[in-house]
């Protein structure tokens, strides 16, 4: 008997390991077409390993060079799965297909998803963050989510929208892409909306909401706040601990100029989406460095360009040794052939330096660099 319990439990562990090893071997991030940098596919695979070792449904990329559906090979992709989604592209369009629980997922808005980006490697972040939280919710029971009040789960978003400026899916869809920026760097990143100041500051309500909910994460309540108010039309983004350095109050005038317009025409979801990818990208450049600047290539070019040819300049200038500096023009003329016989001093110009007084902006810092401000109205 103690030998049968032994093997049950062995063949148990054994199941249990080929199980995880196999999800790990899973490849559902795939770029035939060499998009995709080693590491973001990677970075995208861990990803997309999490949802099916949560959710038990494969969700699958890949930028393919199959021209058609039907010259694709699907068993090669999913292997024996039968819970999965496949999202592919190829360099004139895209196509999907599903199995088992993936047949519940929404097409529109994993797309939706995916095409709100800016980068390939960002839009399908999106597009596994849709995919779970699509997940998530059809696993919920009917009669239990109709029973439960909204303010149960809204401590839960990192979209707080009281001025409801956002339909329900498109709520959930931006509250997926900040919650898959926060956890990739660390740092709470939130959308919040007032119908009205009531008569109060909203520099001042900015710090406020920004502590007494807690927001951030760590013991440096590392995060980034868009605040947006309706009456008055006005907006502030708050940076705060890690996120204040990588997100400075020149990045934060940065964002305010991408996003400004939008707000002045009603298309918030834009304005918010813009404000997650901008800090996704002040955070990215933080942590590995920006991209090279050409404008910056171009400003170096010049600056060893002069530097040249001063050195040139000043060879050229060191051979001239016959040359030497006069202090009057006496040299030049011939002895006893002219004679001065009245000489005044005259006024011709003078220098003035002026210094241009400081000007406020719409930028300001509190608690010295942990924490910048910025914004505007609309």
């Amino acid at each position: 008997m103690k030998k049968l319990i032994s093997l049950l439990v062995l063949a148990t562990l054994c199941v249990n390991l080929l199980f995880c090893a196999s999800a790990a071997n899973y490849d559902f991030i795939q770029d035939s077409l060499d998009i995709l940098a080693e590491d973001e596919i990677e970075y995208l695979n861990d990803l997309a390993t999490e949802i099916y070792e949560d959710k038990g449904v494969g969700i699958y990329f890949d930028f393919t060079i199959a021209p058609e559906l039907t010259e694709y090979d699907i068993s090669a992709l999913v292997g024996d799965q039968t819970d999965y989604y496949v999202m592919l592209e190829n360099e004139d369009s895209w196509y999907y297909f599903s199995g088992g629980r993936g047949d519940l997922l929404d097409t529109d808005a994993l797309r939706e998803a995916y095409d709100l980006t800016d980068t390939y490697a960002a839009g399908i972040e999106a597009y596994l963050a849709e995919a779970s939280l699509q997940l998530a919710l059809s696993s919920d029971e009917p009669e239990d989510t109709e029973s439960e009040p909204v303010e149960d789960t809204e401590e839960d978003l990192l979209v707080w929208d009281d001025a409801e400026l956002l339909d329900g899916a498109v709520l959930q869809k931006l509250n997926g892409r900040l919650e898959s920026i926060s956890k990739k760097f660390n740092a709470e990143i939130r959308v919040a909306t007032l119908p009205s100041m009531d008569d109060g500051d909203i520099d001042e309500f900015v710090h406020f909401i920004y502590d007494a909910c807690d927001f951030g994460y760590g013991e440096n309540h590392d995060g980034v706040l868009l605040l947006i108010c309706m009456d008055p039309r006005e907006y502030r983004i708050l940076s705060n601990g890690f996120a204040a350095d990588a997100i400075t109050a020149d990045d934060i005038d940065s964002i305010r100029k991408s996003i400004a317009s939008h707000l002045t025409d009603g298309d918030y979801a834009k304005a918010m989406n813009l404000f997650a990818d901008k800090c996704e990208y002040y955070l990215d450049g933080h942590l590995n460095g920006f991209p090279f600047d050409t404008g910056k290539f171009l400003l170096i070019s010049l600056g060893i360009g002069l530097l040249v040819a001063l050195i040139v300049t000043g060879i050229w200038k060191g051979q001239l040794k016959s040359v030497r500096m006069q202090n009057q023009a006496n040299v030049y003329v011939k002895a006893g052939s002219m004679q001065i016989t009245q000489s005044n001093d005259f006024f011709m110009y003078r220098n003035v330096t002026r210094k241009e007084k400081p000007k406020n902006n719409s930028s300001s810092s509190s608690g010295g660099s942990s924490r910048n401000i910025g914004g505007g109205s609309f």
